[in-house]
């Protein structure tokens, strides 16, 4: 440091702009459906670089002595959860990059009631065939099911490590968790499929994020990260952040694919079309997944998200909401998708990217529930 006793100066990838909207939808939607709390990320997907990072009730840094001790922690990075249907997106990578699935091939969804050996598992409506682009769009967990099932217990968790889950991503910001992916030779027979629909692995919001920017970059994983370069008293640059790829988590076919299927999921009739913004095309998934309390999922208590990116050709940003606890409604589509809508429109405005002409785009119904 020589004589300057000021220290250096962090230059964080965060903009000021697209974090105070993040923490205003975030706000909305926690406190719309009277929510226990709640998170949401906004990442570039080519570069890792966190835009903004939100939680909410949140707390003051400069003040920290007035808040509890249990809320001084970036949740974002330090909470494992079960993602719920998220996970699909990538037990369907999983099914395409190793060839056992394309998207249209077909699966018995049992009209709505499968038994996996003494569980039995539903879906929100009773489905019969289905294609994976269809048990994605109609976030089908027997879809998920049959779709795990087929792909096996050790290719899926081998793709599932190459989207990072079961691992720290290595982000500059301290406390992460690993998340709970245990090593396949330990699955019991029921747990390919039920981690095919995020039941029985747990993630932190920043690999959710992390994972899906993977996808939205053509397969390739990229490190997380919140400095942007250090820089010395005066403001000249003493060390600059450079992109980090991790590796290539899936081909750039299979993630043009599965880009295609996060498509569909926001038309009419899929879990998201409450993430549908006028004149910009969107990828994404709904998750609601049910919370574990003393070992046992709890009666009434979700956890609701939406994961996503925009525009979906040549994505932008990717986008995470996740609300802990709602009341009155809890699916994902319904929650957090109207959160992520307001996200990716504001900063696709502020970014100025106008929105493009779609030809016979589909008007969607917003008036069917997204249950997902």
């Amino acid at each position: 440091m020589g004589s300057n006793s000021n220290g250096h100066n962090l230059v964080l990838t965060i903009d000021g702009a697209v974090q105070y909207i993040t923490e205003k939808a975030l706000e909305e939607a926690v406190v719309g459906f009277s929510g226990k709390s709640g998170m949401a990320i906004v990442m570039n997907p080519r570069t890792g670089g966190i835009l903004a990072l939100a939680h909410y009730p949140s707390y003051n840094p400069n003040a920290f002595r007035e808040y509890p001790k249990h809320e001084l922690r970036s949740r974002a990075l330090t909470d494992p959860f079960e993602p719920g249907s998220t996970m699909k997106i990538f037990s369907a990578a999983a099914a395409i990059e190793s060839g056992i699935c394309k998207p249209t091939t077909v699966f018995n969804c049992e009209n709505g009631a499968f038994h996996v050996g003494t569980n039995v598992v539903h879906d929100t409506h009773s489905y019969g065939m289905l294609t994976v682009q269809e048990i994605i769009k109609y976030s089908s967990n027997i879809g998920a099911i049959k779709v795990g099932q087929a792909v096996g217990a050790e290719i899926l968790y081998k793709n599932l490590r190459s989207f990072g889950f079961g691992e720290k991503t290595g982000i500059d910001c301290a406390g992460e968790t690993t998340g709970v992916l245990a090593p396949y030779a330990k699955w019991r027979k029921i747990d390919a499929g039920t981690i095919a629909f995020g039941q029985g692995i747990s993630v932190s919001a920043i690999q959710l994020i992390t994972a899906t920017s993977a996808i939205a970059n053509g397969g390739i994983l990229m490190k997380p990260h919140l400095v942007q370069a250090v820089t010395d008293a005066n403001g000249q640059i003493i060390k600059k952040i450079e992109p980090t790829p991790v590796r290539r988590a899936i081909s750039s076919e299979t993630a043009r694919t599965v880009r295609q299927m996060m498509k569909e999921v926001i038309t009419t009739g899929g879990t998201g079309v409450n993430a549908a913004l006028e004149g910009y095309t969107v990828c994404g998934k709904t998750g609601t997944a049910q919370k574990i309390e003393n070992g046992m999922y709890a009666r009434g208590k979700y956890v609701s998200s939406f994961i996503g990116f925009v525009p979906a050709d040549y994505p932008e940003a990717v986008i995470l909401v996740i609300v802990d606890e709602p009341q009155k409604r809890y699916y994902g589509g319904t929650v957090a998708a109207p959160a992520f809508k307001r996200i990716a429109l504001e900063t696709l405005g502020y970014f100025n990217i106008s929105p493009q002409t779609i030809p016979n785009r589909l008007t969607v119904s917003l008036e069917k529930e997204g249950k997902g």
